[in-house]
């Protein structure tokens, strides 16, 4: 019985310490992590304990773990407390909390995505694909299919010569962002050749410099008319295309009695007729805003949509179109680029939010953003923004109030009673006689 018993007792301490405790598949790395981290593939998490963004993560951090040891994929999943283990943050240049870095026998791939479960495991699982992926040619349509979401690179040829070399440099370097594939044709007089697939569209590579293979990879990883984000902006402007920006509605665009919906679908015919034109296409790249949140503190003035302009991230500066977006049309859109294009080129065009990349209009940028945030609050929860700013602001004036309401003059019955007044007087009565008694006794001493 006391056998029993004794179980028991194991028994539900254990069943307490994995409910408060529960198996993980991510390990607790330590500066060890330096010596193994270019060995196979790592997934790991750069965390701080106080960040409150850090907290938020751990449990789909969890459920990443698991996912990716269910998956049978060699990943290992880890996190670094980077307050406890502060070489591995410096020699790692870790300046942000949490940070997301993909481990891949040497290569390091930055991740700057959101933070569900469902789009870290499907960035870990393409940073674990193989660079290249060998398909057989009758597998293309599949290929097709699956690139209307995510563009594919395709190489057509034997995986030698020139050609190959420069679409092996450019997988090594983005293959992280976009998926990579060779076909080798049946036919062996078939001319080598690189195509994107992407927006049910075959697209190839003929520029003459095949060096220039990299840098194009770079403008063509995204759909024609991708949904752009403050997260993923910084890239979308990375790819040397300046960005058209559309301001729409997630919601809205689906309606089909919405003007944001008619404008939406003048906007996306826009960007389907500039992909006829190469000089147009190559230098810019359309992309949607769900909201004018992210336009206006771009543009640091109020902005509705729907709303059309260009933006050059790599200089933070704007240029609008002279007609009302009710006035747009495709062919309107497709001359606004063009005249753009060859007025960017020449110098003539005036461009909006100079100097974007200035201190000052940093300063002034920030300045709006929370300007721009705390109207936000008001507008969408004004009861809890006017309890939030309102009772810190009503303590604050009661304190200032009291302080310059409140009477500094010294008062000297507030130091001195009236028993100490009383006592004073008399010390003064003594000395006054002590006083008389000595002039007494010089008049004596005179007169003897």
């Amino acid at each position: 019985m006391a056998l029993l018993i004794k179980f028991l007792l194991f028994l539900s301490l254990f069943v307490l310490n994995e409910a408060i405790n529960p198996p993980t598949a991510v390990l607790d790395l330590s500066e060890k992590f330096l010596d193994v981290k270019d060995e196979g593939m790592w997934f790991v998490e750069f965390y701080a304990p106080w960040c409150a963004h850090c907290k938020r993560l751990h449990p789909v951090w969890d459920q990443v773990g698991h996912a990716l040891a269910d998956s049978d994929l060699p990943i290992r999943v880890g996190k670094v407390d980077c307050t406890r283990f502060t070489l591995v943050a410096n020699k790692l240049g870790i300046q942000g909390y949490p940070t997301i870095i993909f481990f891949r026998n040497g290569h390091t791939i930055d991740y700057r995505g959101g933070r569900d479960k469902e789009s870290l495991i499907s960035f870990a699982k393409r940073c674990a694909a193989p660079i290249i992926e060998s398909v057989k040619e009758n597998e293309l349509e599949k290929l097709k299919l699956s690139a209307r979401t995510q563009p594919s690179f395709v190489f057509f040829g034997e995986s030698t010569g020139p050609l190959f070399d420069a679409f092996n440099e450019a997988a090594n370097s983005k293959f992280s962002v976009a998926r990579f594939y060779s076909i080798a044709p049946k036919d062996a007089s078939f001319r080598p050749r690189v195509v994107v697939l992407k927006d049910n569209a075959e697209v190839e590579f003929n520029q003459k410099d095949i060096s220039d293979l990299t840098n194009w990879v770079a403008r063509e990883r995204w759909p024609g008319f991708v949904q752009a984000s403050s997260s993923n902006l910084a890239e979308i402007g990375a790819s040397g295309k300046l960005v058209v920006l559309v301001v729409s509605s997630e919601t809205q665009k689906f309606n089909t009695t919405s003007p944001i919906h008619h404008f939406h679908k003048i906007a996306e015919e826009a960007s389907k007729e500039i992909r006829k034109m190469p000089e147009v296409w190559d230098r810019f790249q359309f992309a949607w805003l769900d909201g004018p949140d992210l336009a206006s503190q771009i543009q640091m003035a109020t902005v509705s949509e729907p709303h059309l302009f260009i933006f050059n991230y790599t200089s933070y500066e704007y240029y609008l179109s002279e007609d009302e977006p009710s006035q747009m049309t495709v062919k309107s859109i497709v001359t606004l680029l063009k005249q753009n294009a060859e007025s960017i080129d020449k110098g003539t065009v005036i461009a909006l939010g100079v100097p974007g990349r200035h201190l000052l209009t940093r300063v002034k940028r920030m300045a709006f953003e929370l300007y721009w945030n705390v109207a936000q609050m008001f507008a969408t929860q004004p009861l809890l923004s006017s309890c939030l700013f309102g009772v810190p602001i009503a303590f604050l004036s009661i304190i200032c109030y009291s302080i310059c309401s409140a009477d500094f003059t010294v008062d000297r019955d507030e130091f001195y009673g009236e028993d100490e007044e009383e006592e004073e007087e008399l010390i003064d009565e003594e000395e006054g006689e002590e006083t008389d008694h000595v002039d007494t006794e010089d008049d004596h001493e005179k007169a003897d």
